[in-house]
C-alpha cells in the first residue's frame, strides 16, 4: 500500500505561480504560508511571487493578459505577501527620513511597489505610499509636496522609463534635489548616462541602496 507524499517545495512554488496566474487570491495565500511554514526561506517566496509577476508583465506586453486579468493578479500576489509578512526576515533599523515609493504610467501591475513599502516597514523605515500610474507631472507635484529625502520607483516597461526621465527633468527644474533610488527590470531602458538616478535590480537591492542613502544624510 502507498501513501501519497506532501508536495516538495520545488511543486508548492509552481503550484504558487499557478495560482497566482489564475489570481485566486485564497490559494495564492495558503500555499505561501504552507511553504514559509516549511524549510523554504519566506524570501524566497518571494522571490517566486516576484517572478511570476514579471511573467504576467510579459503577458500582459504580447496582449496575452489584459489590464483586468493583470490587476486579478497583482491581487493574488498582494494576498500572498500578505500572507508572508510576519516571516519576513529583514534586520530592522530605526534610521531617520522618508521614502516615498511611486511607479508611473506605462507599468501593467505595481507590486514591486507594494513589496518595497512592506520591506521598508519590515526594515523599520518611514515610507509614503506615492501612488500609481503617475504622469511625471503628478508625481513631481507630490514630491514637491512632501518632500521625501529618498524618492523609489518601481518600473517594468520603457514607457515607465520616459516618464522617469521626465520626472527627473521636471524635478530639477523645480530645484528637488530629491534622491531618486530607480528598481526593476525596465531599468535597462534608461540610457548610460541618466546622471543621478541610482539603479537597483530588484526591491531587496534597492532596501539597501535606500539605507545606505538615509544613513549618510
Amino acid at each position: 500500500m502507498t501513501t501519497n507524499s506532501p508536495p516538495s517545495a520545488d511543486e508548492q512554488s509552481k503550484r504558487l505561480t499557478e495560482v497566482i496566474l489564475k489570481g485566486d487570491e485564497v490559494d495564492a495565500a495558503k500555499i505561501a504560508r504552507e511553504l514559509a511554514s516549511g524549510r523554504t526561506e519566506a524570501n524566497d517566496v518571494v522571490d517566486t511571487i516576484s517572478e511570476t509577476m514579471n511573467i504576467v508583465a510579459d503577458l500582459h506586453e504580447v496582449d496575452r493578459y489584459t489590464p483586468e486579468q493583470v490587476s486579478s493578479c497583482e491581487r493574488a500576489a498582494e494576498k500572498a505577501l500578505d500572507a508572508l509578512r510576519p516571516r519576513l526576515k529583514l534586520e530592522p533599523r530605526r534610521i531617520s527620513g522618508r521614502v516615498m515609493v511611486a511607479s508611473l504610467k506605462g507599468d501593467p501591475h505595481a507590486f514591486d511597489k507594494t513589496l518595497l513599502l512592506t520591506m521598508l516597514e519590515v526594515g523599520g523605515i518611514s515610507s509614503l505610499d506615492g501612488g500609481e500610474e503617475l504622469s511625471p507631472e503628478e508625481l513631481t507635484t507630490k514630491v514637491s509636496a512632501l518632500k521625501p529625502d529618498v524618492l523609489a520607483i518601481s518600473m517594468l516597461t520603457s514607457l515607465a522609463a520616459k516618464g522617469l526621465l521626465e520626472t527627473r527633468s521636471r524635478l530639477e527644474s523645480s530645484g528637488i534635489l530629491t534622491r531618486i533610488v530607480v528598481y526593476g527590470r525596465g531599468t535597462g531602458s534608461l540610457p548610460e548616462d541618466s546622471g543621478a538616478l541610482v539603479r537597483e535590480v530588484d526591491s531587496l537591492s534597492a532596501l539597501s541602496k535606500i539605507a545606505e542613502i538615509l544613513l549618510a544624510l
